[in-house]
This record gives C-alpha cells, structure tokens and sequence, in this order.
C-alpha cells in the first residue's frame, strides 16, 4: 500500500484530497500545525503528524519517512505584506522538496494556482506555455514557489497543478457571495463589465491530484485543472440565486469606488496586522481582462476530464453551506 505525506490537511481543498486519497486506498498521513484544530479530519483513520512546512529539515524528514508521495496543498491566501506570501507560498514550498527529495520520496506535486499565471488574455484563455504574469504578491509568490519546487527537487519527478477558483463544501472563500444572495438578494457587479472565470470543483481538482501521484508519465510538467465551462460574475449569481430561489438584483461599483475602498483595506491592515479582504491585489484581479485558462495539455497527456458540472458543483456547495447552517 502506499503512503502519502499531505499538507494543509486541515483546509478546504487539503481536507477533500486526504479524503480523496484515503478512498482510494492510500495511507495517508498529514502535516498539522495544530493538532487541536483538526476540523474536517475528525473520524479518518489519518497519520497525524504535527510540524509546518517551514520547520528544519531535519525535522520534515521525521515526517516524510516511508512516504512514497507527497502532495503539497498548505498554503497562504490573505497576508498583510509580500513577504508574508513569500516566506510560506515559495520558501517553504522549497523547503519542503528539497526535504523530499532528501528522504527518498517518489513524486511532489504541488497545487499552485491560476493566479500564478495571470490572467487570460481578452482574445483567449491562458495556457501552460504562456509567459507568466501574475498580477499580484499571491500569484508571485505561487510562481516563486512553483520554481521553488522544480529547482529543489532535483531528480525527484515532480508535478505542479495549476487550479482556477476552486468551489466546493468546506470553501469560505465564495461564501460571502452565496450569502448575499441568499440572504439579501444581491450580488456586487464590477463596472457593469461581463469578466469571464474558469472554476474547477474541488473533487475534480482532488481526482486530479490522485491520478498525478499515480499516472507513469507526463512528470515534470505543469497543468490546468479546470472545468471547459467559464462563467461571468453575473452568470455565477444567477445560478446561485436559483438554487435559493431567490430574485437578485446587481449592485454596481465603479472602478474609483473599488480603488477607494482597496486603499482604504489596505490602511486598515496595516493599522490593526489583519489581512485585508478587499486589498488593492484583490481589486488588481477583479478590475483585469478575465480569469480563463485552458485544460487541454492535462486532456491530452492523462485523459483527464472534469466529472462535475458547474451547476452540480453550485448545487452541492450550496446545499453544504445550507446544511452547516453557514447560510
């Protein structure tokens, strides 16, 4: 049977690749920062191991002993300053390979993000062999620690996934949208403009994670994962508003507006040491050309397709947040 070190495990997509991977027949064992915070893994027969990304490497090594496979989910998606992101997205990352690779460990995959290749051009969506241009400190850091990765691992083979927005039970990052749909009826339009997105769900994101510690080729490569259907902001709303059975109407913010409350955010931050929800680098994403990327490079090397719909993946979100009490 094989083993699988997996971090971030007490997190939204960590959490379903723990479960993905246990379901098929992995043993599985997870990097906690605090075991007392175990969240979804309450009940899974789950190594526990606690430690951090970040920790020596002498110590990573404890934990990575008899691993076959690592899948590097952990991760920092809000942060008060660029350095923060650096120091857990890209120098940890590297850590962690280069600690893999030390102890004999067969693969590394890495879930990276879209945001670490920028967003879509108007004209197309974005693919693998596009020159990098993230937008902003998250998605330099993701690159960072996608390069990170390939310059640790040395002879390790390696994967790095490349996820859009992820939707799925367990996501917090949507939720404020789910909320004011459902409870309120509305839903924020940017300028009135029709931005399209790519969104993956996270069990197809997680079955991908599955067949790239399993596959025997297409190592060493980056990949798309994602769903062909891409979505517009107002698109989203509305079938989220159905599923509620909920009339929405938009309200609009011009870019000033937007501009104002980002700088606004990110004074707050500095003031009090809390991320900011709306920071400048979130307006930077919001106010680009489009968040589309292409998933045909990871079609054609492993015949990946993604299983759920968009609607199925609404529906089944919208149903956890409605039975965890979140709406």
């Amino acid at each position: 049977m094989s083993r699988v070190l997996i971090t971030g495990g007490t997190g939204f997509i960590g959490s379903h690749a723990i479960e993905a991977f246990l379901k098929s027949g992995w043993t599985v064992r997870s990097l906690v920062r605090d075991p007392g915070h175990l969240r979804w893994l309450t009940g899974l027969p789950v190594d526990i191991a606690q430690g951090a990304v970040e920790d020596d490497s002498d110590s990573l090594m404890k934990h990575l002993d008899g691993c076959d496979v690592v899948v590097h989910c952990a991760g920092l998606t809000k942060a008060r300053c660029e350095s923060e992101y650096f120091r857990l997205n890209a120098d940890a990352a590297g850590n962690l390979a280069r600690a893999a690779r030390n102890a004999g460990v067969a693969r590394f995959i890495y879930c990276s993000s879209q945001a670490a290749a920028g967003p879509s051009y108007a004209d197309r969506a974005v693919h693998e062999t596009d020159l990098p241009r993230p937008i902003t400190a998250y998605g330099r850091s993701k690159l960072a620690g996608e390069n990170a990765v390939r310059e640790m691992s040395g002879g390790m083979p390696w994967i790095i996934l490349r996820p859009p927005t992820v939707i799925g039970p367990r996501d917090r990052q949507l939720l404020p949208l789910f909320r004011a749909i459902t409870r309120f009826g509305i839903y924020p339009e940017i300028g009135g403009e029709e931005l399209r997105y790519s969104f993956v769900g996270v069990h197809d994101l997680t079955r991908a994670m599955l067949m790239a510690a399993e596959v025997n080729s297409g190592w060493n490569e980056i990949y798309f994962v994602a769903n062909d259907t891409s979505l517009s902001w107002r698109e989203t709303a509305l079938r989220i508003a159905a599923l509620a059975s909920r009339r929405v109407r938009s309200l609009r913010f011009s870019r000033i507006v937007l501009k104002m409350v980002a700088v606004a955010a990110d004074a707050s931050s500095f003031l009090t040491g809390q991320p900011a929800l709306l920071s400048r680098d979130k307006m930077r994403e919001m106010l680009t050309s489009g968040w589309i990327c292409s998933a045909e490079k990871i079609r054609r090397a492993w015949n990946f397709e993604c299983q759920q719909s968009l609607d199925d993946v609404l529906r089944v979100t919208y149903a956890a947040y409605r039975d965890a009490r979140w709406l």
